[in-house]
């Protein structure tokens, strides 16, 4: 059995495969993250039928986690130090001119300084030049000597190593680690030239220093996490930021690879399930208890970026292009100064939750305004393994509605107006802003709350159909299991334009990268399936400050795959910026290569399930609701389990399942396709 494990704000989902069914579970996420997981296993266990005790099934968990962002937004790290060369230690605060706002005076510090003030960044006598030769040598008694210092006096718990050029020579950082293994093997150790061996130095020992920082921190929470699991099983994966998982040891190596491990899985199970309906343009729209995620796939494609941000700092590391917003179902309800109303980004968790959790909150939330609309059944939350108090949402935006002057169900719109608002400018950002017409794509909703918004966002948008999937409420566990063996590798080659390509040694560094990316694999990874590998190169036009990542074709790296190559960098020019100059010359930075193995096949009779078996599909009851617009109006609802495939449903309406609830607005219908995935469609 493989196991994926999602761990969100407010629920844990779990989705086991044994390969011929799948399981679902969702448990109430617990502040002890460790203890939460194994619960959400055991249950998920207990719904199979299997007692791990008992039983000789092999079971594999895959895990998508927070715990590197957490650290980092929470300023929880490790105590860290830098080495850098001897004058170039101050990188980490010097940043680069450019700011983000020119004229703020009291604008924060945009480099991410904090994590070493300079008394702990210290200038190490070494130098290798910009060809990459040792100009010189490295002074191995001063690392000692430093480090012993930093450790004695701040407590040092891990350090980053970042030397001028290290992307073309590592020797020095490598023996530097090799130093400091020796000598502080308590000390964890992050070398630049295997975390980002590529050029611009501040994004390079940023993107060091932010690894040094959640390194301790992720190896415990690895540590603790396997043993809590090993229950006669030690496979342990952890999702990546790039969509691939990868060994748990492989990751404690780079835990900078996971910050965006959770949300992640959402955009693979997305791919997923769009492929099921023969969808390859879609908006994957993940709305969770905390947050709402949106993220890009086009033509079949997730949309990859090589550089990200965390806060307002940069992160250079491949990552899936997502957009996060402080909006979700426990989104707090508030007043500003000047009276306004607001939503979010503050929380209420899963504990104490919303008001109608009856956990002690009386926060008014999104979700108390949606059960106050009556979107939501108070009898049947979650599987009915919750009964929400009705009362106490009423009393929440009653409270609230009395600070601004407005009348409960009016508050309640507002509420909910403003989510939607919200949640579609973050479909523009990876959208509109990119280039992209919304109208193009199937929005794709999942999480626990994204039935709720979705319509309402599409037609605000002009987007031309929602799909639901199967399970929403547990697609990014679903993601996991789905997601690719793999991990990339990046080695800096500069070509100075076309004309000068040495193809040959060209495809000898893709090969060096490809034997690199493919030992890792047998080492740690799983057996599955044969590697395969998957060719890029970062390239920009001679002049520009920033490089665009296009794609190698397949085979040996000769004159037709320069020709391809070439051909290729102008299309993504033209796609990314909206033109292009074949007459310009374009220079080759990096070379990237991805080895990975794909994951178990799943029939797709497993992957859909049993089809709804039809019926006369009547509703369940018929609900006084609230719509913006049309006022209170009797609204029927539905069971998922009871709708017939290619059977519409005219709105306004609700369709209710065990892990979400979706909202059909008038004008619009649903109906299930032979996937078992929804679409609502006819927006205005």
């Amino acid at each position: 059995m493989r196991i994926g494990i999602d761990i969100g704000g407010t629920f844990t989902d779990i989705v086991g495969n044994t390969g011929d069914r799948l399981f679902y579970a969702k448990a109430p996420s617990s502040e002890d993250i460790v203890q939460g997981v194994g619960d959400g296993v055991k249950l998920m266990l207990k719904s199979a039928g299997i007692d791990p005790a008992q039983s000789k099934i092999e079971i594999e968990h895959v895990h998508g986690t927070t715990v590197a962002t957490n650290a980092l937004l929470e300023s929880k790290g490790a105590k860290i130090a830098v080495l850098g060369t001897l004058g170039h230690q101050d990188a980490l605060e010097l940043g680069r001119m450019k700011r983000g706002q020119l004229y703020d005076l009291h604008r924060d510090a945009e480099t991410p300084w904090h994590l070493a003030p300079g008394r702990v960044r210290i200038g190490i006598r070494e130098r290798v030049d910009g060809r990459g030769n040792i100009q010189m040598p490295l002074d191995e008694d001063q690392v000692v000597s430093e480090v012993s210092r930093l450790v004695a006096r701040y407590g040092i718990e891990s350090i980053a190593v970042c030397y001028l050029n290290s992307h073309l020579n590592p020797t020095h950082e490598r023996r530097t680690g090799e130093i400091l293994e020796e000598k502080f093997p308590d000390i964890t150790v992050s070398l630049s030239c295997v975390v980002n061996p590529t050029f611009r130095e501040y994004e390079r020992v940023c993107c060091t220093a932010f690894d040094a920082y959640v390194r301790p921190i992720v190896e415990r929470y690895v540590a603790q996490l396997a043993t809590h699991l090993d229950e006669g099983d030690r496979n342990l994966n952890l999702m990546q930021s790039r969509g691939g998982i990868a060994s748990a040891e492989m990751v404690t190596h780079r835990p900078v690879s996971m910050f965006l491990s959770g949300p992640a899985g959402g955009v693979v199970g997305s791919l997923y399930t769009g492929r099921l309906s023969d969808r390859k343009n879609l908006i994957t729209f993940d709305v969770g208890g905390t947050s709402t995620d949106v993220a890009l796939v086009r033509d079949g494609r997730i949309s990859i970026s090589q550089e990200g941000r965390i806060d307002r700092f940069p992160l250079r590391v491949p990552m899936v292009g997502l957009e996060t917003i402080g909006s979700g179902g426990g989104s707090i309800a508030w007043v500003d100064a000047g009276g306004g109303l607001r939503v979010g980004p503050q929380s209420a968790g899963s504990n104490p939750g919303p008001a109608c959790y009856g956990r002690g909150g009386t926060e008014p939330t999104a979700t108390d305004a949606l059960l106050v609309l009556g979107y939501l059944n108070p009898g049947w939350f979650a599987d009915g393994t919750m009964t929400l108090d009705a009362g106490a949402s009423h009393q929440a935006i009653e409270d609230l509605a009395g600070k601004i002057g407005l009348s409960k169900i009016e508050t309640a719109l507002g509420i909910y107006r403003i989510l939607v608002s919200q949640m579609a400018d973050a479909i523009s950002l990876v959208t509109v802003k990119k280039g992209e017409d919304p109208r193009k794509f199937t929005l794709l909703s999942f999480g626990g709350g994204g039935g709720m918004f979705s319509a309402a966002i599409a037609q605000s948008l002009g987007i031309r159909e929602v799909l639901v999937p199967r399970s929403p409420g547990t697609l990014s566990a679903f993601g996991l299991l789905v997601s690719n063996f793999e991990i990339d590798k990046v080695v800096s080659h500069y070509v100075k334009s076309p004309r000068e390509a040495d193809t040959a040694a060209i495809e000898i560094a893709y090969q060096a990268l490809e034997k690199e990316g493919a030992a890792d694999l047998e080492t740690n990874g799983s057996k599955t399936a044969r590697i395969e590998f998957r060719r890029s190169a970062d390239i920009r036009y001679s002049g520009q400050a920033y490089e665009i990542e296009t794609m190698v074709p397949d085979g040996e790296f000769d004159a037709a795959a320069l020709k391809q190559l070439t051909d290729n960098f102008h299309a993504e020019h033209e796609k990314v910026y909206g033109y292009s100059d074949t007459s310009r010359d374009f220079e080759i930075i990096a070379l990237r290569c991805v080895a990975f193995r794909r994951p178990p096949e799943t029939s797709r009779e497993v992957l859909i399930g049993e089809l709804p078996s039809g019926g006369d599909q009547a509703p369940v009851e018929v609900r006084r609701i609230t719509l913006e617009g049309a006022g209170e109006v009797d609204c029927p609802i539905y069971r998922r389990t009871s709708m017939s495939i290619d059977n519409p449903i005219e709105g306004p309406c609700i369709i209710e399942q065990s892990d979400t609830t979706t909202l059909v607005l008038a004008g619009q219908s649903v109906h299930v396709d032979d996937a078992r995935n929804m679409f609502i469609q006819g927006m205005k």
